[in-house]
């Protein structure tokens, strides 16, 4: 069956469900290039439209009842913890969070997880590495709480085959390419929840062969260094600067979850922003690249058309080692925050008070 991909009018569902058709994934017009790629990925390799596959017995119990699971969260951004938290709690689970590979570890050592949802770039310790230390725990098969299956599900915002290949190789057992929508969670604990669940009362399957050596690094190519300093497109005429059916989604249009999460935008990003031109005047290009990941990825999941493009371009030249330009950059970025405060203010219910300066 070859996949479809459905793309859905504005501010409407992108998961198809007002038509008979089974679609892979879903884009909601206009349709960006990031998010067609992501969507192509998602359709390629997330397997969840295999038509070999039977499709799961109907019932009317919720999901968390059908395949009772300990979920466990790793995510360093607090607004993407918030979100992720929320899909996971909307399918009857609940989640335990943990804010670095570190701290996920410590959490295993305290009591067994099923799933772990583990995102990819974080301090301290990033997911690959996590992930590399929890299949070795499994292998010695010391711990009691490393004996049975771990279910472990890459979360990040680099939707190539090649940073795919990276998760499977550390020994992660599949991915989802952010921002995360709920049907891809949804997708993912219907396609692997019934091998984790038999296993319960069962032997132990043994743990995946892992990779024991760490990945090499990888030079940028000189064409992608060349992008990385490049100043980002100018956005779409008359594009909003919110995609309120994306966060609509995300929050089932309830306005006190809705203002919760602008709310939290609004600090987190204030402080973020402040954290971005201390480190320009710094020349510190680490923090450039880890603030601006952490930011774009945040924006990105609430549905931040433009804001989240310039945080990318602030991410590549801290990478790359190379700030010039960034100061303009780091002043669209303060007006972009501008407008997007100005937007809510104008919708009913969600004027939330900007941060102050």
């Amino acid at each position: 069956m070859m996949p479809v991909v459905f793309l859905a009018p504005a501010c409407t569902r992108a998961d198809g469900s007002n038509t008979h058709v089974a679609f892979a994934h879903g884009i909601t017009k206009p349709v960006k290039s990031a998010q067609f790629l992501a969507a192509i990925e998602r359709a390629l390799f997330s397997q969840k439209s295999n038509a070999q596959a039977a499709p799961p017995p109907k019932t009317d119990l919720p999901l968390a009842e059908r395949l009772p699971l300990r979920v466990l969260l790793v995510d360093d951004n607090s607004i993407n913890q918030k979100v992720a938290a929320r899909l996971v709690q909307q399918l009857g689970y609940k989640p335990d969070l943990a804010a670095n590979g570190k701290l996920a570890l410590d959490a295993l050592d305290a009591q067994h997880y099923d799933l772990v949802f583990m995102d990819m770039m974080m301090p301290e310790m990033d997911g690959l590495e996590a992930t590399r230390r929890i299949r070795e725990r499994q292998v010695a098969g010391v711990h009691p709480n490393y004996q049975s299956r771990i279910l472990i599900v890459a979360m990040t915002a680099h939707a190539m085959a090649a940073d795919r290949e990276k998760c499977l190789a550390a020994g992660m057992d599949d991915y989802l390419a952010k921002p995360i929508r709920p049907n891809d969670v949804r997708g993912i604990i219907e396609k692997w929840g019934p091998q984790i669940q038999p296993q319960a009362a069962a032997t132990p399957a043994p743990a995946p062969k892992i990779e024991t050596a760490p990945a090499p690094a990888v030079a940028m190519p000189k064409a992608e260094l060349a992008a990385a300093v490049a100043q980002p497109p100018s956005p779409l005429a008359g594009e909003p600067p919110v995609d309120m059916g994306r966060l609509n989604d995300l929050t089932g249009s309830d306005p006190a979850t809705t203002r919760e999460l602008i709310d939290m935008f609004y600090k987190q990003t204030a402080q973020q922003l402040k954290q971005l031109e201390d480190a320009l005047r710094a020349n510190d290009t680490s923090t450039v690249g880890h603030v601006a990941h952490s930011c774009k990825g945040a924006s990105a999941t609430l549905g931040m058309t433009r804001f989240s493009p310039i945080m990318l371009q602030l991410e590549k030249m801290g990478k790359a080692g190379a700030l010039n330009g960034a100061e303009k950059l780091c002043v669209d970025a303060r007006n972009e925050f501008k407008v997007i405060q100005d937007f809510f203010m104008a919708q009913p219910g969600l004027d939330v008070p900007p941060p102050a300066v």
